[in-house]
């Protein structure tokens, strides 16, 4: 039976994957991003498909067959002497697990917020740097999980009972009615909530981490950009040095900072793990405020010094007044070679020029008019050829190495800055060429008491020939930072539908299950007066509790999973914690309409049946 389901299943699987493989390629083609790669799954994609399927099914079946193979026969024939095995192990067994992995995270958060060693235990603090944060984050966060489904069947009785406390007094009987239900089989509860929980921890612990995402933009703008706009280009990033131009031509601009890339630095041989950037004198005076951990980042950048982000320097172990060799290879044009390129050729075409006029003038001696006249017009032609060459063709490049010895001046902490190291423009040109430094942003402050609508008209009216610029105000910086998390809120909300869907199947299987197993009693309630809508409010009730009950679990453990991740990466940009209220609301709501829905197909199964057959079915 396992392998027939785990077939179906997984061949239905993979058709409707395929199908949502090929939905989103025709979303991104609409939106103007299409991908050119094959979006058709391979035959060994397929057939791990299967497997995983086959191989899920098989465990799923195992445990239950096992049971069902090892019970007595004459105690299985009778369900009133096998009742369901006692769940308090589980409980203290998923309630230990949860609180060890509670730990976890709280060591992962200690060793993120630790200047320096998190404890004077010395092998203890090894083993934090040996781990990171990255591992107890994730052991953390497998230890919950897994806890909360182990535990789930002991919670049962206690969550119906305070779950069930509005429905039980609005709906005295089937409210009641429905709750007791639920005791009935703990285990089948927390098994049928456990998919809506897990679906729901990873949409919460997202969402929290997208909204403090979202939420330390708006922090870092607020408090610590200074620009009145901001520049940008839609073309590989790349601003165009005529749009730079006619940008600082503009009347009314206190400042034009603008940050140019540069290449392939190398500090004392080796590559960082990050970016260089020539800045203007005025990056952090006039746009960005600098978190300064020490040194003075204002004075390093005038002064022909490096100003380094926290990550780098912490990485390399640099200090203030550390020198580091800094050095660039740059292709670049090999003057004195490309002038012996064009005089090389201008002796070649004046060589063969000579030689056909020299040819000509044999044949004209020798009566050949023909002759004479066809190699003046090849000298015509060579002439020609030689006046329209590509200048380009005869460009000589070299490698040059620029090695610069200079100080580290400043190290800062902006979480924008972080993994950045910063020379002044001068450096920078002499690092780095026109051909391979260019502008990725530029930030602009007006002169005092400027109207900003007005010029930020004026600025739009300079770059509007370049129409990959965009000219964006502090309000507009702030929600282009937002969408671009907004873009993966939909995609967590797409995740959350999944687990919706999955969730209700859940739910109508277990209700059917639990309607089969109650039939009789079911007709005796009918039998004794309970009227249709009441056996419909029964079974919705008790799915709804199931839809909340697995809700609540998931968006405790995502909640936290959420604030947990927020704290270990704090120093890269989440400064903020938001947790996003609003959207656990319609969560909540959804689950308990989740709930309403899963229920009507099992309530109609049970009203279908007469009543007295129903009373009479065993």
């Amino acid at each position: 039976q396992a392998i027939v389901l785990g077939v179906v299943g997984s061949g239905i699987g993979i058709g409707l994957g395929w199908g949502m493989v090929k939905g989103i390629v025709a979303m991104m083609g609409q939106m103007g991003t299409p991908m050119t790669g094959s979006s058709n799954p391979s035959v060994s994609d397929m057939l791990v498909g299967l497997a995983v399927g086959l191989i899920v099914t098989l465990i799923g079946a195992a445990l239950p067959a096992s049971r069902a193979a090892m019970a007595p026969p004459i105690q299985a024939m009778n369900e009133t002497v096998n009742p369901e095995k006692p769940v308090l192990t589980r409980g203290i067994i998923g309630t230990t697990m949860i609180v060890v992995g509670a730990l976890t995270w709280a060591w992962t958060c200690r060793i993120a917020v630790a200047d320096g060693d998190p404890t004077l235990i010395g092998w203890l603090n090894d083993f934090a740097s040996w781990t990171g944060t990255g591992w107890p984050l994730g052991v953390g966060a497998a230890l919950i999980v897994i806890g909360v489904i182990v535990a789930g069947p002991a919670w049962v009785s206690p969550a119906g009972a305070v779950l069930g406390w509005i429905p039980a007094h609005v709906f005295q009987v089937t409210g009641r009615l429905a709750t007791r239900n639920l005791s009935r089989h703990k285990r089948r509860t927390s098994n049928t909530a456990a998919a809506l929980f897990v679906g729901v921890a990873i949409v919460s612990c997202l969402s929290v981490v997208a909204t403090s995402a979202k939420a330390s933009v708006n922090d870092i703008v607020d408090t610590g950009l200074k620009a009145d706009f901001s520049i940008s280009s839609a073309a590989s990033g790349q601003i165009p040095d005529n749009a730079v131009e006619a940008i600082k031509g503009v009347d009314g601009l206190k400042s034009v900072s603008s940050n140019r890339m540069i290449f392939g630095a190398k500090y004392d041989g080796k590559q960082v793990k990050g970016m260089t950037f020539a800045a203007q004198d005025s990056l952090f005076t006039d746009v960005f405020a600098p978190e300064i951990i020490a040194g003075d980042a204002n004075k390093a950048l005038r002064g022909g010094e490096l100003v380094v982000g926290e990550d780098i320097a912490d990485d390399q172990g640099w200090k203030v007044g550390d020198t580091v060799k800094v050095s660039t290879e740059n292709t670049t044009v090999d003057e004195e070679a490309t002038a012996q390129a064009q005089a090389d050729y201008q002796t070649q075409v004046q060589a063969q020029i000579q030689s056909l006029t020299e040819e000509a003038q044999k044949l004209a001696l020798a009566g050949d008019a023909a002759g004479a006249q066809a190699k003046s017009d090849e000298i015509q032609q060579v002439t020609q050829q030689a006046q329209n060459v590509d200048p380009a063709t005869l460009v000589k490049t070299k490698q040059v190495t620029v090695i610069k010895k200079l100080k580290v001046g400043a190290i800062i902490s902006n979480s924008v800055y972080r993994s950045c190291v910063f020379v002044n423009d001068d450096l920078g040109d002499q690092l780095g060429t026109k051909q391979t430094m260019f502008t990725m942003q530029m930030y602009l402050v007006a002169k005092p008491g400027e109207n900003l609508d007005k010029l930020e008209q004026r600025i739009k009216k300079a770059v509007k020939p370049y129409y990959v610029i965009s000219v964006m105000n502090r309000d507009e910086y702030k929600s282009t930072m937002g969408s671009m998390v907004d873009q993966i809120l939909l995609v967590l909300y797409a995740l959350l539908a999944l687990s919706i869907v999955i969730a209700i199947f859940g739910i109508v299987n277990t209700l059917a299950l639990s309607v089969s197993e109650r039939t009789k009693e079911i007709g005796l309630l009918r039998a004794i007066g309970t009227s249709r809508g009441q056996v419909r409010g029964m079974l919705g009730i008790e799915a709804a509790i199931i839809a909340v009950f697995g809700t609540v679990m998931g968006m405790v453990v995502g909640v936290a999973a959420g604030a947990v991740i927020r704290a270990v990466y704090k120093a890269d940009g989440l400064s903020v914690l938001s947790i996003p209220w609003d959207q656990l609301g319609v969560f909540l709501v959804l689950s308990i309409l989740v709930g309403l829905i899963a229920s009507v197909s099992p309530a109609s199964r049970a009203l279908k049946q007469p009543v007295l057959d129903a009373v009479a079915s065993e």
